[in-house]
């Protein structure tokens, strides 16, 4: 009799075993599917801002174009003083300043990669909204302000500080030359595009002052690293904000729109639906 309960009790804990083995399988390819959706929805999202960026210079106001005619009248100004910031800059070089301009080291650049995508996968595997969602747009602002100082690069093909001391030398389209990748800077337009989507995320001073301030310190340092211009650092730092800004106004307007889609429920003795109001 007792080897028959006890035959009875291991075959309900293999039972069991089995049923919550099953339930968890189910549950976490549940929960892998909701991830699943989610990340490619996100996917889309960040393709429509990407597409909708490179589109709005075709839509640009006469403000947007003033604003842009500032932005290159101050690059070419800055022209005028390359030479004397640069000598400034390598003639200041201690000890001291190396480890404090060391600061392009660690933000826009490759750790900065790591970040933005980082804070999306804590937010997404979380299920935190607002942190998946703040990763995901300074992913998608690290990208398109990659994406078009590289193009921009390429096509300016303005030689670096530290290969000449003529700063008005360019030879475009040199895909494999970093030599004459000059301007614009790409460590200071990512670092400028990922700090102005950051710094939106909380309404406070001191919060925005360190964000802006640590890519001004980017921009900074690779002057001091003598590896651009401080016009190149300057057009940098106006094409990241400006993406940054677009990403988080873009991204604002979808959710206004979103949120201003109303569901609501149609029961009648002949029909029943949906009715979608915007």
């Amino acid at each position: 009799m007792q080897k028959i309960k006890t035959k009875c009790r291991v075959t309900l804990s293999i039972l069991g075993f089995i049923i919550i083995t099953n339930l968890s399988f189910a549950q976490n390819t549940s929960v892998n599917k909701s991830i699943g959706n989610v990340f490619v929805t996100d996917a889309g999202s960040a393709f429509n801002v990407s597409i909708a960026t490179f589109k709005q210079p075709f839509e640009f106001t006469k403000g947007d174009w003033l604003v842009v005619g500032a932005i290159a009248g101050g690059t070419a100004l800055l022209f005028t003083v390359d030479k004397n910031i640069k000598n400034f800059s390598l003639s200041n070089q201690t000890s001291l300043n190396d480890k404090i301009f060391n600061f392009d080291s660690f933000y826009g650049n490759g750790y900065t990669a790591l970040f933005t995508t980082g804070l999306y996968g804590v937010g997404l595997f979380s299920d935190n909204h607002e942190i998946r969602e703040l990763g995901l747009h300074a992913s998608e602002a690290f990208i398109i302000s990659g994406l078009v100082t590289g193009i921009l690069k390429v096509i300016i093909g303005r030689r670096r500080p530290y290969a000449g001391d003529d700063h008005l030398v360019f030879k475009p389209f040199q895909l494999t030359n970093n030599d004459y990748h000059s301007l614009p800077s790409g460590h200071t337009t990512v670092a400028f595009a990922v700090s102005t989507v950051v710094a939106h995320y909380l309404e406070n001073v001191y919060w925005k002052i360190f964000w802006y301030g640590a890519a001004g310190m980017v921009g900074l340092s690779r002057i001091y690293n003598n590896q651009h211009w401080a016009s190149d650092v300057f057009l940098g730092a106006a094409i990241g904000y400006f993406v940054g800004e677009f990403v988080v106004d873009f991204n604002a307007e979808k959710n206004s729109e979103l949120s201003s889609i109303k569901i609501s429920p149609i029961i009648s003795f002949n029909k029943i639906g949906l009715n979608l109001s915007f």
